[in-house]
């Protein structure tokens, strides 16, 4: 297990060892979407008003460009969606939500079980179990704190999402389930420690790992 452990670890640094740019990223996208990114991050500077909150919305979007290379869309100027390419089409496979309310929230593909499996993190106590009511799905849902093995005393708010639980997914990231598939909401505060945001990384770089392995070998 530590030897499988170290491998993903190893995995996840080589990934995101040169994350693209902002500049890069934002290139690729077209006008609406760079107007709308752009917009945020100018209300991040005079509304938010915390250099913390501007400095990790960056580097999140930035990893998950990295892993997800493809144009990124926007929803309004708090969403971003990331994208990678499925044949002659494209999958969405992460996005980021930022209200300017003192957290962000970021889905993911469900990795959950392999997180859990390598000891990255550990099971929820009952103790972890939070009701968060959510307006777009009647009865609300839970999220648990799942403790990160390798920095005791620090969670990540985690929440599964399927097509059964979240039957009225917003726009941003309704693309991510149904067909068989399952996503995490992980809500992180902006004064997240650097050890949760990395965490998070590396469970998007999990969910990386899963699809490239899935990809055709290229031919000679």
């Amino acid at each position: 297990m530590h030897k499988t452990r170290s491998a993903v670890m190893e995995s996840v640094r080589s990934a995101l060892a040169r994350p693209i740019e902002l500049e890069v990223m934002l290139s690729k996208a077209g006008q609406k979407d760079r107007t709308n990114v752009e917009k945020h991050l100018a209300a991040l500077e005079t509304v938010a008003g915390d250099a913390t909150h501007g400095q990790l919305w960056k580097r999140l979007a930035r990893a998950m460009g990295t892993l997800a290379p493809l144009a990124i869309t926007t929803v309004g100027q708090q969403n971003v969606q990331f994208f990678i390419a499925d044949g002659k089409y494209r999958m969405q496979v992460f996005a980021i939500e930022d209200q300017l309310d003192g957290k962000l929230v970021v889905y993911i593909p469900d990795v959950l079980d392999q997180a859990l499996k390598l000891k990255l993190l550990l099971p929820a106590g009952r103790q972890e179990i939070e009701f968060i009511a959510d307006p777009e799905n009647a009865g609300g849902s839970q999220t648990l704190g799942y403790p990160i093995a390798a920095a005791r005393g620090q969670t990540l708010r985690i929440e599964r999402l399927d097509a059964a639980n979240t039957p009225n997914p917003a726009p941003h990231y309704k693309n991510m389930l149904g067909w068989n598939r399952k996503a995490l909401r992980i809500v992180l505060p902006v004064t997240a420690s650097a050890t949760q945001v990395e965490m998070i990384e590396t469970l998007a770089s999990l969910a990386a790992r899963a699809w490239e392995q899935k990809q055709p070998a290229a031919h000679a």
